[in-house]
């Protein structure tokens, strides 16, 4: 192929990737409300709440490296090492990917264990059954 066709065919594709990207309204609402119930439901230790927000096949990354399940997740978050006292939110941004939405953003988490964490976090939500459900999240702290 040519680099003329291939610079024409790039040109061509970026539209849709940029469209493929914007998120839809329903799936922006539905998502942000999932994510407050995830939210609610680790502060207040709520393990069938969890379970229904996440993936059979999560994939939960802590800014300390480890990496859980969604039972070891739930485990820790509902009886276990992790506490939380409360979770918030900052400069979310949000890609939708068909049924597929990943979010990042900046959070401030406060555990009993490890008290204020300021962590830069990217989550992938997707579509599972008619509803939507964490399917891996990693953290970063931030200097």
């Amino acid at each position: 192929m040519n680099r003329y066709v291939r610079v024409s065919l790039c040109i061509a594709l970026v539209p849709v990737w940029a469209w493929a990207a914007e998120v839809s309204a329903d799936a922006r609402k539905a998502v942000t409300a999932a994510e407050e119930q995830w939210k609610t439901a680790a502060i207040a230790r709520d393990r069938a709440t969890l379970e229904k927000l996440l993936a059979d096949d999560l994939s939960y990354t802590h800014s300390s490296a480890k990496t859980q399940t969604k039972e070891e997740f739930i485990q820790d978050a509902t009886k276990g090492a992790t506490t939380y006292k409360s979770i918030d939110f900052q400069d979310t941004k949000m890609r939708q990917y068909g049924p597929t939405v990943v979010v990042t953003h900046r959070a401030v988490i406060t555990t009993v264990e490890t008290g204020v964490a300021n962590l830069y976090i990217t989550e992938v939500w997707a579509k599972q059954g008619g509803r939507w459900v964490m399917a891996t999240r990693q953290a970063t702290k931030l200097p």
